[in-house]
């Protein structure tokens, strides 16, 4: 895939799912439908266990050495970290740009249904992981992350599922009806 252009999710309730749409800067734009289900696992465990990816480098290891005085706190002191990495991300964004379609659907116009999505640290090299999503059907798409962008990916979805009022836990402050990322 070619450089990421934008990111943008939607709540459809007549299809009571999420449709994330990612574009590249070719031109070509990529549709996902996430799920209840698939968004309370991606929020939950799987948001947890990269939690350490959602830092910066300088930051994951202060946060590790911090917390190694006390057993077991290593793990909740890095996802506390992550989120608050999450909240300052946020601040930053504009979440209300335009999101501008793609001209070419390599995957299909209709968006493939989602039912994993993983996460290889530095697959896309030092300090860029590669986050892969895995459609029902077979299709992939793997897209270089960093971690603000990873924690902007999660505070996309987050605010969606907020206005889809789908009732899951998550570390966002506003609601949006949609949110697009560039």
């Amino acid at each position: 895939m070619s450089g990421l252009g934008q990111f943008d999710a939607g709540y459809n309730s007549a299809q009571d799912r999420i449709l994330l749409r990612i574009t590249n800067t070719a031109g070509e734009e990529f549709r996902f439908w996430l799920t209840r289900r698939f968004c309370f696992s991606m929020l939950g465990d799987f948001k947890v266990k990269v939690s350490a990816f959602r830092l910066p480098a300088e930051e994951e290891e202060r946060v590790v050495d911090s917390s190694s005085a006390l057993p077991g706190s290593a793990v909740s002191a890095t996802v506390m970290q992550a989120d608050i990495q999450q909240e300052l991300v946020a601040s930053q964004q504009d979440f209300g740009q335009a999101f501008r379609p793609g001209e070419q659907f390599p995957l299909g116009e209709q968006g493939e249904l989602i039912e994993r999505v993983d996460l290889t640290p530095n697959g896309k090299g030092e300090g860029t992981h590669a986050l892969s999503f895995q459609s029902v059907q077979g299709q992939a798409l793997t897209i270089a992350v960093t971690p603000e962008l990873l924690n902007s990916i999660f505070e996309v979805i987050e605010r969606v599922t907020q206005e889809a009022g789908w009732g899951l836990v998550t570390t966002a402050f506003s609601m949006a009806k949609s949110a697009t990322l560039q």
